[in-house]
């Protein structure tokens, strides 16, 4: 009889560094959020896009208070949801609303979403911002529109798809597969003449300081936060296996690595994935497998969905639907201390 696979209950943070490996709050982060407090007055709507499969990881609660507090109309947008898992999509809109009752919610996939979708989202939204009062710029017949959130959500993809539906024009904003492409403000982009509407993109935001290591874990797997150190990549990847343990997708990954049990041990994992990839390389004068280039594919493969649908913040969502933690505990850090959400 196989014997029964004994899975972590935690993962270990303790005997690793975590916060020297993640250190990314680059200068054009503090300069984006001033740059959209100070164009604030003449914003008329905000969409907030963020990726489904972390309604909670990485979402800037200085977004809300500096920047929306109920004063503008606000969509909220959870990209990638064909990758989050099926059961989790409710409970991250409830989630969500619970933390800002006001905010509307739509899930979608931006890289497939069509012209009804998008038609319908954003002419709500348009609704919103023409019937409501504009004491300060009440003389002007345009509105204007600040599409932000975290890096890699899908902003700029946003964008051109708005400009491509609406504008009959072809793409103008830079898309790229790492985040921080978009750095700076961006120009007013027209997508509609009646009525006349601009958008501009935003860098994306992170918060300056990250909550926990788990969540800064989260971000590191859906690429909203680069791997910086190639080195460290079988820690991420060790932390993806271990979520992907946790949350029973034991069947995904053994296929794909062509495993005959689920492992708990990366390196078994990696190793019989460096074989069929054929992933080695030169140490010294002989050739062995390349287990760091294994490991930053095995992220690639799991941020892609290649292991199933997941959400990744799953644990946070049934501890808050089963009442075990209060806001305070959801938010806890790394070193015990707590900090206060929205």
């Amino acid at each position: 009889m196989r014997q029964l696979t004994t899975f972590r209950n935690q993962f270990d943070f303790q005997s690793i560094r975590w916060k020297d490996m993640i250190r990314w709050f680059p200068g054009h982060m503090h300069k984006g959020m001033k740059d959209l407090e100070q164009s604030l007055p003449r914003v008329d709507g905000i969409i907030e896009i963020h990726d489904a499969r972390i309604p909670h990881s990485g979402r800037n609660p200085q977004f809300y208070q500096r920047l929306i507090a109920g004063h503008k109309p606000h969509i909220l947008i959870l990209n990638k949801s064909d990758m989050a898992d099926p059961k989790y999509l409710n409970k991250s809109i409830e989630y969500i609303q619970t933390e800002q009752p006001n905010v509307q919610v739509v899930q979608t996939s931006l890289t497939t979403i069509d012209l009804k979708e998008m038609t319908k989202m954003f002419g709500h939204l348009l609704q919103q911002i023409v019937e409501m009062p504009r004491y300060s710029r009440s003389s002007k017949s345009e509105y204007n529109i600040i599409v932000c959130g975290i890096p890699n959500v899908g902003k700029s993809t946003f964008i051109n798809k708005l400009r491509n539906l609406f504008a009959n024009k072809s793409s103008c904003e830079q898309v790229g597969a790492n985040p921080g492409v978009t750095r700076t403000m961006s120009e007013k982009v027209k997508i509609s003449n009646r009525p006349k509407v601009y958008i501009r993109d935003s860098p994306g935001i992170l918060e300056p300081r990250l909550k926990s290591a788990d969540e800064s874990f989260r971000l590191l797997l859906t690429n909203s936060i680069p791997i910086q150190q190639r080195q460290l990549s079988d820690i991420i990847a060790d932390y993806g296996l271990f979520l992907l343990n946790k949350y029973g997708k034991q069947r995904e990954y053994m296929k794909y690595c062509e495993l005959d049990r689920p492992t708990d041990d990366i390196v078994t994992l990696l190793l019989s994935l460096a074989k069929i990839k054929h992933c080695t390389q030169i140490y010294g004068d002989k050739r062995g497998y390349d287990l760091t280039g294994t490991a930053l594919h095995f992220v690639n493969e799991l941020n892609k969905g290649t292991f199933g649908r997941i959400t990744f913040d799953q644990d946070i969502l049934d501890a808050r639907e089963e009442g075990k933690f209060s806001d305070a505990t959801l938010f806890k850090t790394n070193s015990g201390q707590m900090r206060k959400s929205i």
